[in-house]
């Protein structure tokens, strides 16, 4: 299937994300204006309510909020981090919150709303998906029409790791791989080739913690795709219990039976690996056991329109309604059909 040309985030409204769980569905305002904030005197542990934002990273409206109420940021909890440039509303937790505090908040990128006392902290992984409403323009006529069509097939879709994973030039995959061989000089030359702020570390231990997990997860994450890609060119049904999860390579996996588990065992080998390879034991932490994740993501709730774009005279643009699971990305749906300028 071709992919089209599309602008994706022109403006903020055209990436909305509203996050869904059993208890409690998050919807975004229109217009985007504050109303008086008004807390129920009724104190317990927690004080959930819905943050709404735009424009602004997460982790800087999670600050600004706990700045402008005295709190550490830790006593702010959430199920998971949204876009900056969106428009995006979620279940926030604040832990003792002062109330004339929480009613005296002002915050011209975000909207506190829908308050109630709970004696649960929410946490990271507390939610059942996201509902997306995504519009992207400038589209051609033709291409337009053709892929609304394909759009509106769709059930399921490959969750591949996105190429953001992966480094300029799949760097972090040449560094992984070198870490996971023991090669650690060659790591480190190559980190110093795609960083020259590192240039003065010595050795690759000094490395921080969460970059050398990056380079080992993203050798993980391009056998995942490798593997998915190649099941559907042999046309495996995922869809089938028992084939609904692909590997995520470490020393104790697994391999699947039949087809499946020889399409990994394949891949494993085309990148020049064995499973015992990730048993890093020189740098404890980046030892990797191995894992799990979802195949194929099934999409609900898809709604697919196409229209003038008033953005772009002469061009239409796609308006696009799903629902995700959590940890799954629009992007990596949106991937499967467009080419974003």
């Amino acid at each position: 299937m071709e992919k089209i040309q599309a602008k994706l985030k022109y403006k903020t409204e055209d990436f909305i994300v509203e996050e869904v769980q059993e208890e409690w569905t998050c919807k975004i305002s229109q217009p985007f204006v504050p109303s008086k904030i008004k807390v129920d005197t009724s104190e317990r542990d927690f004080l959930w309510c819905e943050m709404e934002k735009k424009d602004i990273d997460h982790f800087a409206a999670i600050k600004a909020i706990a700045d402008s109420i005295g709190k550490n940021v830790q006593a702010i909890g959430y199920a998971g981090t949204k876009d900056k440039v969106a428009h995006t509303s979620q279940r926030i937790s604040i832990e003792k919150p002062s109330i004339e505090k929480i009613e005296a908040f002002s915050h011209p990128n975000i909207i506190l709303k829908n308050f109630k006392w709970n004696k649960r902290k929410i946490k990271i992984g507390y939610l059942d998906g996201n509902h997306f409403k995504i519009t992207l323009r400038d589209i051609n006529k033709k291409d337009a029409i053709k892929i609304s069509s394909q759009i509106r097939k769709k059930t399921f879709f490959p969750n591949y790791f996105g190429p953001q994973r992966f480094g300029i030039n799949q760097s972090n995959i040449k560094i992984g791989k070198a870490i996971i061989k023991r090669n650690f000089d060659k790591a480190l030359q190559l980190i110093q080739e795609d960083n020259p702020y590192t240039n003065n570390i010595k050795n690759l231990k000094n490395i921080p913690r969460k970059n050398l997990l990056m380079y080992v997860n993203a050798v993980q994450s391009i056998i995942f795709n490798d593997i998915v890609a190649q099941a559907l060119e042999e046309n495996l049904n995922l869809e089938d219990k028992g084939q609904q999860s692909g590997i995520l390579a470490g020393y104790k996996t697994r391999f699947s039976n039949g087809t499946l588990g020889q399409i990994e065992r394949n891949v494993l080998s085309q990148h020049g690996l064995e499973l015992a390879d990730f048993d890093i034991q020189e740098i404890p932490y980046l030892r990797m056991k191995g894992s799990f994740r979802k195949a194929i993501t099934k999409i609900e709730d898809l709604k697919v329109e196409t229209e003038d774009d008033e953005e772009f005279i002469g061009s239409k643009k796609i308006i696009l309604e799903f629902t995700l699971p959590s940890g799954v990305y629009a992007t990596t749906f949106l991937e499967n059909f467009f080419i974003f300028s």
